[in-house]
């Protein structure tokens, strides 16, 4: 078998209104879509970076660089083909945004690796589980929306949810009280500030936060290298008793090193369409199973393919240590007719279903409704 066509083409639909997380602001949802076509007839479904937005920078690496470079290579060895696309963005990039374009490819990849085997992915990898457990994840708003958004949550099903803590350490602190209060002592809530804040308010909010029964606070302190990233959150880590995530925007497993030598955080948060595709992510999993450390894999919500989603599943569902998935709060394109069946939660779980590779595919007209530029060759 071998590989005849990689592509990359950007997906998305217009919101009626913003979405904001900390300080990303989107108008659109959608992501960067990665197909791979085989001699055999085998097609293969990725996603590459968190939103289409990336594109401009990420589109032409996969079509230009890393697609022409598997041409002809068997889609099968996955590994070989990773080392492969790294080494080729060593001496330019390394571990930028070239790693988003590479973990698109990978994941699609595994995608068609489990089509071609009759597998879901998930087994694949070594089935830990064929659940988990989905938390809600609204969008930074106003106080009294954000808490009819967690009430309508509960309803649904869902048992826990990640608020978002904007700029106002006050105002933050009194909308997860609010919450709190709304949805009861039962549900498990998390607060992920965005890096808003110097490590003196951070440890502010984190006191505050221990009081609301908070079962994690993710990424408060504004850092702008790896090192301080490292450095200032070890030191709010030493002064508080409340669980730290993080670990969302870093890429390959070589950057989670000495964040876990330190035990940084209790919870890595890889993300599979950036950090080097489902390859890298589970790897980066089993490194933090040997720290003892969970791993919640971050699933990016500006992007809403579904595909992302799935990919964060299948890691999750073969990964022992990873009690929970985020779960898009707001749809987008690959509930609205991108994907003939996206992923749905049932009882506030995400389900495996026996769908071979990531149990998704692309519907018949998904490219003429969704795609973002003119691609005649795509339709």
């Amino acid at each position: 078998m071998k590989i005849t066509e990689v592509r990359a083409f950007p997906v998305g639909v217009a919101l009626d209104e913003p979405l904001r997380w900390g300080a990303m602001e989107v108008n659109s949802k959608g992501g960067i879509v990665v197909r791979i076509r085989t001699d055999e007839g085998f097609e293969g479904i990725g996603e590459a970076g968190f939103s289409s937005e990336y594109f401009s920078t990420v589109g032409p690496i996969i079509n230009n660089q890393l697609g022409p470079m598997l041409i002809g290579r068997d889609p099968q060895d996955i590994a070989a083909l990773w080392q492969e696309m790294l080494d080729a963005t060593h001496m330019w990039g390394r571990r930028g945004i070239e790693t988003y374009a590479l973990s698109g490819v990978d994941i699609a990849l595994w995608d068609l690796l489990g089509k071609v085997s009759g597998q879901p992915v998930y087994r694949l990898l070594g089935a830990a589980k064929s659940k988990v457990r989905a938390y809600f994840a609204p969008s930074l708003k106003a106080p009294h929306l954000v808490v009819e958004e967690a009430i309508q949550a509960v309803e649904q099903g869902f048992t826990a949810m990640k608020l978002r803590h904007g700029p106002d350490l006050k105002a933050g602190i009194d909308m997860v009280a609010d919450v709190r209060d709304a949805v009861g002592p039962n549900i498990d809530i998390m607060v992920d500030a965005n890096m808003a804040f110097d490590r003196r308010e951070a440890l502010t909010l984190a006191r505050e936060l221990e009081q609301l029964q908070i079962a994690w606070l993710e990424e408060p302190i504004l850092s702008r290298s790896l090192t301080q990233y490292i450095d200032e959150h070890t030191w709010l880590s030493d002064r508080v008793s409340m669980n730290l995530a993080g670990g969302e925007s870093l890429l390959t497993r070589f950057e989670y090193l000495d964040l876990l030598k330190r035990k940084t955080f209790d919870i890595l948060q890889p993300d599979c369409t950036s950090v080097g595709g489902i390859s890298e992510a589970k790897r980066v999993a089993d490194m933090a199973s040997s720290w003892n450390i969970d791993c919640v894999p971050h699933i990016a919500c500006s992007s809403g393919t579904g595909i992302a989603l799935a990919a964060g599943l299948h890691l999750i569902l073969a990964c022992e240590n990873a009690p929970m998935i985020e779960y898009d709060a707001y749809g987008g394109p690959g509930w609205d007719g991108l994907l003939a069946s996206a992923p749905l939660l049932k009882n506030g779980f995400l389900e495996a279903t026996d769908a071979p590779g990531l149990g998704i595919e692309l519907t018949t007209d998904a490219y003429g409704r969704f795609a973002l530029q003119a691609l005649p060759a795509l339709l």
